[in-house]
């Protein structure tokens, strides 16, 4: 089992791979499955961290403007 604290590195690791594929193709080219490929996970996964991809795209959003 992963601990809490390798998950919550994991997501952030998601978040920054993910916002910068956005980058790159944009919202409207870019898929759960090439941004889970972007991060060297499975599609089904990738859900285990985020509930739909319209989550992982605020969180992403807002951690690296943050950032």
């Amino acid at each position: 089992m992963i601990s809490e604290a390798k998950k919550k590195q994991k997501k952030i690791e998601i978040m920054e791979k993910s916002f910068a594929r956005y980058c790159e193709t944009g919202l409207r080219d870019t898929g759960i499955k090439d941004l889970a490929e972007a991060c060297g996970m499975t599609a089904p996964n990738f859900y285990s961290y985020f509930d739909s991809l319209d989550q992982l795209i605020i969180e992403a959003t807002e951690h690296c403007m943050i950032k």
